[in-house]
């Protein structure tokens, strides 16, 4: 009978494999955020009471010296779903890897189905062969054995993001000694409480290996994610005001009655690795990695043309704005035409047009080609001493173009740039694309700005790690060539020939890592280590352009960012208490960052370039598993630090049409600024029961404080502090940086487990925010605009509103999963 249930499984997880592959080619794509279930609930489906510990040997003390983040593991559900950097780093500084390959969050969730087990790293620690970064990362591999219960079929409901999910996944042995691992992950339905948010998503896999008879391996992984999910914006806090709702988004109108969203990503990006290990003498193996991604992601957004701007949260539509009665009535009962995209006005404008498009719905494209060529020997000198070695090639290429998605029920537009249609100097200088003057867009075409960015990377690599019974010694050392262009494949009126057009200058550069670990094991259970790190690594490509969309011309001083840490941990395990104490203290200097925006003291766009931008972290993480009982546990972890920018940065700002200098070389008050989405003050605790029955129950708690909103460093100049900041509160308005709240969650699940001889069967439900508090702001940013005030013959400036998201209410999570 058993025999006869699997067969039937089996045949079942061919179909809805199958069926899954097929829907890739229907589901429009997007792209997932990092925020997906996993994170949100991910012990779901593999409840389990973890044994206790009785061995007190003194034979291991290998054991004691396991670099596990307790802290990230404690803390990844229990703290406040709110924008949390680790240590006040940047996701850049992390590095995820399976066999060397560079992945996205986006894969983790197949990777899990199809039974890839995941090594943590906290801060300057990382996995063999893995190169190390400041903010750590995750260290994926397939382990030799088999699992268990092989096949994992699940259902869930929830509130959040969509409705209804299900996932599949199973492992077959078949002929001529090959393994297959498959999964798929689908989800859909619309957010409960946040209008206009949805995901249509399916993520599928599989892994084909096989291990030869003389020791060598071959495996092939391809995992495709296709998804649409409607986006939500932040907005203003006079627009929550006047909307009485915490979870009011802009982004979303009326069209025919029904909810259309005018922020949609969509993405498709499979992934292809192909790994090969083989023997090459007694000692020593090579393994070798091919990994490829290449897709396409896209963001739609409405476009405007010589046109009032369709967003309804726009400052100039707001009643502190308008000064008039009736605007702030008709934002007060929620009139949709003012507080939300009004899609049929905008379909009756274009048709009052003649056929020219006066709004439109926009995707701005990305397409993908990354490629990573990973060679990794491994020696074994002795039992103590093991040297890894090896190089890397990576290209990564990736083309931007904007494409016409909804005329909204106009024929065309003309690929002309519109902001330059009124301009006395430019307006005879608004081709888009010169060589294919005046061009006529209509759905589905591509339009004003085609361009390519390649980075090109290679680095050699050398790791020894040595091992005495109590002494642990390990050496990384990795030297690297990057070189970073501009192709632009449309040539720019306003700046004809090469500005535009064909490759700009090559910048290069020469990232390298050095760190160097020493630990020592006092006992089997007491394990303490010293982590040094100093680093360089490239800018991403697009911080390297003043304008990328339609100009060649690059940031003058451009460097590789530098980071130099220092960690210190200490680790105690035993039979009832694992516990973990870091210090840690990271500096980054010669960070640079780019951006687009319109400039209100000078009334014309601009580009600006921010370099020298320097931070520093430095704090304490605490956490420990207490097993109070056979049934009962308790996690608790916290940690307290300091982050914040500790150089004024050199700030340049570029006229859009013409290059000419708009301010050039001020520094911006940034010194003593912290940074932005980074808690400074986390706690977390949960505690757990497992009852003799199957059932259990977890209560957490969490809170993050002393939160600041991401700081602007051009507000920040003498050009807008300085000129715009002419009293002492209007100063304080723009270099002042603002506090958030501090927050605290409250979250609960209940969940029952069935055991049948040789499966069982999970329930599991989970309730976040328990309190139903909502008016815990996510994260906020200061704006870049700002907004001049006329009081007879003066003028005055204050900087625009700050932008903010807030936290959903009280939340919901149902699982179902059977394992056999």
């Amino acid at each position: 009978m058993q025999q006869a249930f699997r067969h039937i499984s089996r045949i079942l997880l061919g179909l809805l494999t199958t069926a899954c592959f097929d829907t890739l080619s229907i589901l429009p794509a997007a792209a997932q955020s990092c925020s997906d279930d996993e994170y949100y609930y991910p012990y779901a489906e593999r409840e389990e009471r973890r044994p206790l510990l009785t061995s007190d040997t003194t034979l291991f003390y290998r054991a004691v010296q396991g670099a596990e983040d307790l802290y990230g593991r404690y803390t990844d559900f229990a703290l406040p779903p709110v924008a949390l950097r680790r240590r006040g780093l940047d996701y850049t500084s992390e590095r995820n890897t399976l066999s060397g390959i560079g992945l996205s969050y986006r894969y983790f969730t197949l990777l899990r189905l199809l039974g890839a087990e995941e090594n943590r790293n906290p801060g300057l620690q990382s996995g063999p062969g893995m190169t190390p970064a400041p903010g750590g990362g995750t260290l994926f591999r397939f382990p030799e054995g088999e699992a268990l219960q092989p096949y994992l079929v699940s259902v869930r409901f929830a509130d959040r993001n969509y409705c209804f999910g299900t996932r599949v996944s199973g492992t077959v042995r078949l002929p001529g000694g090959w393994r297959l691992a498959a999964g798929a992950d689908f989800r859909t339905g619309r957010d409960l409480h946040v209008e206009g948010v949805f995901t249509n998503a399916v993520t599928a896999g599989f892994r084909l290996s096989r291990t030869f008879d003389r020791g060598d391996a071959l495996s092939l992984l391809c995992i495709v994610p296709v998804s649409m999910q409607g986006m939500r914006l932040s907005t203003s806090e006079e627009a929550f005001a006047l909307t009485g709702d915490r979870l009011y988004n802009p982004a979303w109108g009326f069209q025919n009655g029904r909810v259309r969203n005018s922020r949609v990503r969509r993405e498709m990006l499979p992934l292809t690795v192909a790994a090969w290990e083989t023997p090459l003498a007694p000692s020593t193996a090579l393994h070798l990695t091919l990994g490829a991604t290449a897709g396409k992601n896209r963001y739609s957004s409405l476009g405007w043309y010589d046109a009032r701007t369709p967003m309804p949260d726009n400052y100039r539509y707001l009643p502190s704005h308008t000064g008039d009665r009736a605007t702030e009535t008709a934002w007060l009962s929620n009139d949709p035409h003012y507080t939300q995209i009004d899609w049929d006005e905008l379909i009756r404008q274009n048709r009052m047009a003649g056929g020219h498009a006066v709004y439109a719905l926009e995707d701005r494209v990305e397409r993908c080609w990354d490629a990573t060529l990973h060679a990794l020997f491994t020696t074994e000198v002795d039992r103590r001493l093991t040297l890894r070695y090896g190089a890397e090639v990576r290209l990564d290429d990736r083309r931007h173009y904007k494409e016409m998605r909804d005329l909204l029920g106009a024929d065309h537009i003309v690929d002309i740039d519109q902001y330059l249609i009124d301009d006395d100097t430019y307006g005879t200088l608004l081709q888009n694309d010169l060589r294919h003057p005046d061009r006529m867009i209509r759905a589905g075409d591509r339009f004003g700005y085609d361009y390519t960015l390649t980075t090109r990377h290679a680095q050699a690599f050398f790791e020894a790690n040595y091992r005495s019974d109590r002494f642990l010694g390990a050496l990384w050392l990795s030297l690297g060539h990057s070189s970073v262009n501009r192709r632009g494949h449309y040539e720019k009126e306003l700046f004809p020939g090469s500005q535009s057009c064909g490759p700009s200058r090559t910048l290069r550069f020469a990232p390298w890592t050095v760190r160097a670990t020493a630990g020592w094991s006092f006992t089997p259970r007491h394990y303490a280590s010293l982590t040094l790190l100093a680093s360089s690594r490239t800018p991403e490509a697009s911080d390297l352009f003043y304008q990328p969309l339609y100009n060649n011309r690059t940031v003058g001083d451009a460097r590789a960012e530098r980071s130099f840490a220092a960690e210190a941990a200490y680790r105690l395990t035993g039979p009832r208490v694992d516990f973990e104490a870091t210090l840690f203290t990271v500096l980054t200097l010669d960070g640079m960052q780019t951006r687009r925006y319109y400039d209100d003291m000078s009334y014309v766009y601009c580009d600006l370039a921010v370099t020298g931008i320097g931070t520093w972290s430095c704090g304490v993480e605490l956490a420990a598993d207490i097993r109070l009982a056979d049934r009962w546990e308790l996690t608790l972890a916290a940690s307290a630090g300091r982050y914040r920018y500790v150089r004024d940065p050199v700030v340049t700002v570029l006229s859009d049409v013409d290059n000419t200098t708009v301010d050039r070389g001020s520094r911006s008050r940034m010194g003593g600024c912290a940074v932005g989405g980074a808690p400074q003050l986390t706690a977390a605790g949960e505690l757990s029961w497992f009852g003799r029955r199957g059932w259990g129950v977890h209560l957490s708690t969490g809170y993050a404080g002393r939160r600041f909103v991401e700081p602007m460093p051009l507000r920040r100049t003498d050009r807008l502090a300085g000129q715009g900041g002419i009293t002492p509160e209007a100063f304080a308005a723009f270099t002042c940086q603002e506090r958030l709240p501090d927050a605290f969650t409250l979250d609960g699940s209940l969940f029952k487990t069935f055991w049948f001889s040789h499966s069982r069967l999970t329930v599991s439900l989970l309730l976040k925010n328990l309190l139903g508090d909502s008016d815990i702001p996510y994260n906020g940013y200061e704006s870049l605009r700002v907004r001049r005030i006329s009081a007879g013959d003066a003028t005055f400036y204050t900087p625009h509103a700050t932008r903010y998201t807030y936290l959903l209410p009280r939340t919901f999570y149902l699982t179902i999963s059977y394992r056999f």
